[in-house]
């Protein structure tokens, strides 16, 4: 998967959209902003799955990913591979929000607030080993995810 900043790739579809199309259709939006390729595919994968009429949007980090982000009206989830004091300082949790979606991060970062129980982290976690039910339960709205009964943050088991 490649990160494309012009455009996003619409799974089983031939070419691509301009961002100024975005979101006119009715597929969910899918943003992926992570440097680890095979988690990214993981996550391309499980969404196709989920979902095959999905748009993906893959970048590269943060960088890259907030103007694209800016474009969309909606987007579903947010795969951010980073951690919570780059959330809070760029307000990419307050972008996806406003656009009705929901935020995973992931990451070293985010995984090491994880570990650490860190009061700051305020976000779900896709940790490594990434499996496809765990990214599964990211995808599946509120009502209807497992949760998190642990009462740690950032886990939904």
């Amino acid at each position: 998967m490649r990160a494309e900043p012009e455009s996003s790739k619409v799974p089983g579809q031939r070419g691509s959209k301009t961002m100024d199309t975005l979101n006119r259709g009715c597929a969910q939006v899918y943003l992926i902003a992570s440097r680890n390729y095979l988690v990214t595919c993981d996550i391309c994968d499980a969404i196709q799955d989920f979902d095959p009429t999905a748009e993906i949007s893959v970048q590269k980090g943060q960088e890259t990913a907030l103007p694209v982000l800016s474009r969309y009206r909606r987007i579903a989830v947010a795969f951010m591979e980073c951690g919570s004091e780059m959330i809070v300082r760029f307000r990419i949790d307050q972008a996806v929000r406003s656009r009705g979606g929901r935020l995973v991060l992931m990451g070293s970062t985010a995984e090491s607030e994880l570990d650490r129980r860190s009061p700051r982290l305020q976000w779900p976690v896709l940790a490594r080993p990434v499996s496809t039910r765990m990214i599964m339960a990211h995808l599946l709205p509120r009502n209807q995810r497992p949760g998190n009964k642990t009462g740690v943050p950032g886990l939904i088991i």
